[in-house]
């Protein structure tokens, strides 16, 4: 099983609309893609004085799948995140792969 992992650090001020938007447009396209079996989102527990932080995992079982998306279809996704945020959401990309 192959893991993307896109980290979202986000300015508070936009955090309501944001998370509207990630789960009403970022991830149905996500999922449009048919590269993944499973795109959960989790919050990570943060001290109060720290920008709220979230993670969305891309899990595929399929390499050429998750190769096909990293090399053709997240660009554009990731652009899309840039232009309608811009500097009040942080992002940025890990791969990993599940060995147990």
């Amino acid at each position: 099983m192959y893991v993307h992992n896109i980290s979202f650090q986000v300015d508070p001020i936009i955090e309501s609309n944001w998370l509207n938007w990630i789960k009403n447009n970022f991830i149905p396209q996500l999922k449009q893609t048919n590269c993944f079996q499973d795109t959960p989102l989790y919050k990570l527990e943060l001290t109060q004085d720290q920008s709220p932080t979230y993670t969305l995992q891309l899990f595929s079982a399929d390499k050429i799948k998750m190769e096909l998306f990293l090399t053709s279809l997240e660009s554009e996704l990731l652009q899309d995140l840039k232009v309608t945020w811009g500097e009040q959401c942080y992002h940025f990309c890990t791969n990993m792969e599940i060995v147990h």
